[in-house]
């Protein structure tokens, strides 16, 4: 669901175009007196879509959602299946408000264009993917039409955002061959199942990690059949200037593996530091290798990036074989890390911004062998049909390859890897850089940046006084909620 509160959180809006800015200022104004006039009504009902009724478009003053995007954010009510879902015992029908809610902020509803539109709440034109704000059924509506298709064939064969089930077309004639095969999943309702659940925060940051039953209790996960949640939680009521939230590792570790990562949304925010990673299953960091695959703070950007120790130098010429990937940490591609001045190696094509990254749903995929390490990020209407059907080709992928380790001929020493995930806030990393934020630092006033390596006086500090938010002033809850939480379709391992 976008949240629209000004023009920095609109991704792709163009500053120049004044027409589009007095159409966002009046979409804004429309919003904020329909929300008065809801807010009212909020105060006497309860959290069910019971009381809600089925409604389009996301509502903040709503403690769930009843619309037909909150599966695919996590955020709704427990009885949305039964009372908005067609189909489902006590949803509605044919032609009723759920039927409307489906075609809102869809192409299907808006059609395909060439243009950005400030009125709409996602995009359909060929820029969108650029800036991260297509509609969730661009790919299948925009592009994966023909021109005399009916509208029966032209309905996408996956499930829609609410998964909901679709009418599958006709299975494919065979699989296509592949070396890899799957070793590892986690999925469905047990994916939580799969990690280990870790209390310890080494980066000096804001977050109380908790380990279930906690963690479940709390809501900080979630999991059910369609999609997995991590998200930011509430304030600690045990220890102060800290928030709730979790960070996991997998039980299982591999060497040489094919990772598949499949998300319909990443946290971002100021004060916010997630991270997907994988870490060296034993020995002393940075020895046997970190692998930052997803990992940002605040609202800058994310690169992926390596880091190791012994001697770890990647030959230039060989890195930029799949055209440009400048080393954005300005090492000359030495991984060898040893923080303050050395930062390990980053070669990468392009970065997204946070709120970019949030706002595009696809598959995030690493092939790791003894000679190369390969990332690939492919947007959810490209993901080709061999990932669908678990037999990965990635020697087919290198159009969505966007970081490139070439190992062969190096010294790097790397041992076997584990995943790991997490949201943290502030710390060594978020807070330190607070003021260089545009879209942060002016959030918070009478503050400073605290460097928590150097000096403990977090009351002083401007990230964590807007986690902490005691009094509710920053409304860092509400904030926190629409944008911090990672949801997980899947994640596979293939060797």
């Amino acid at each position: 669901e976008t949240n629209v509160e000004g023009a920095a959180d609109t991704p792709g809006l163009p500053a120049s175009d004044d027409e589009s800015s007095c159409d966002k200022g009046l979409l804004l104004l429309q919003r904020q007196s329909r929300k008065l006039s809801e807010e009212k009504e909020a105060e006497e009902w309860g959290g069910s879509c019971q009381s809600y009724g089925c409604r389009q478009g996301y509502h903040s003053w709503m403690k769930c959602q009843c619309n037909s995007e909150c599966e695919k954010y996590g955020n709704c009510c427990g009885d949305f299946l039964a009372k908005c879902v067609k189909g489902s015992q006590g949803g509605q029908d044919q032609g009723g408000q759920d039927q409307e809610s489906q075609q809102g902020g869809s192409c299907a509803s808006y059609g395909c264009g060439t243009s950005y539109i400030a009125s709409n709440l996602c995009q359909c034109n060929d820029e969108c993917s650029k800036y991260g704000n297509c509609c969730s059924d661009f790919g299948s509506t925009c592009y994966g039409k023909g021109q005399d298709e009916s509208e029966e064939s032209q309905a996408p064969a996956t499930p829609g955002p609410s998964g909901t089930p679709v009418t599958a077309g006709p299975a494919p004639p065979s699989l296509p061959h592949s070396k890899y095969r799957l070793v590892w999943k986690a999925e469905g309702e047990s994916f939580f199942s799969k990690f280990n659940f870790l209390w310890d925060d080494p980066n000096h940051g804001s977050a109380q990690y908790l380990i279930p039953p906690q963690a479940e209790q709390e809501g900080v996960v979630e999991a059910t059949r369609h999609w997995a949640i991590l998200r930011a939680g509430r304030r600690s009521p045990q220890y102060k200037y800290k928030r709730m939230t979790a960070r996991i590792e997998t039980k299982a570790s591999w060497k040489n593996f094919l990772s598949i990562f499949k998300f319909s949304h990443v946290p971002y925010g100021c004060g916010v530091w997630p991270a997907l990673f994988t870490l060296a299953d034993h020995g002393q960091w940075p020895n046997g290798g970190e692998l930052d695959m997803l990992e940002y703070v605040n609202m800058d950007v994310s690169k992926a990036s390596f880091h190791t120790g012994g001697s770890c130098t990647l030959d230039p010429s060989k890195v930029n074989e799949y055209g440009s990937m400048p080393d954005r940490n300005e090492m000359n591609y030495d991984c060898v890390t040893s923080y303050p001045d050395r930062l390990g190696c980053a070669p990468n094509k392009w970065m997204k911004s946070a709120q970019n990254w949030a706002n595009s749903p696809g598959v995030l995929a690493t092939q790791w062998t003894e000679d190369f390490i390969k990332l690939f990020y492919i947007p959810e209407y490209e993901i080709p049909q061999d990932i669908k059907d678990e037999v990965p080709k990635p020697e087919d992928w290198d159009r969505w390859l966007f970081s490139y380790y070439p190992l062969s001929g190096t010294s790097c020493q790397i041992a076997a890897q584990k995943l790991m995930m997490q949201i943290n806030f502030c710390g060594d990393w978020a807070g330190k850089v607070w003021s260089l934020d545009g879209n942060c630092k002016y959030k918070v006033q009478n503050c400073r940046a605290v460097d928590p390596l150097r000096e403990y006086a977090p009351q002083e500090d401007c990230c964590t006084k807007f986690i902490w938010d005691p009094d509710n002033r920053y409304g860092t809850d509400q904030y926190l909620q629409q944008r911090a939480y990672f949801n997980i379709s899947y994640i596979k391992i293939f060797q």
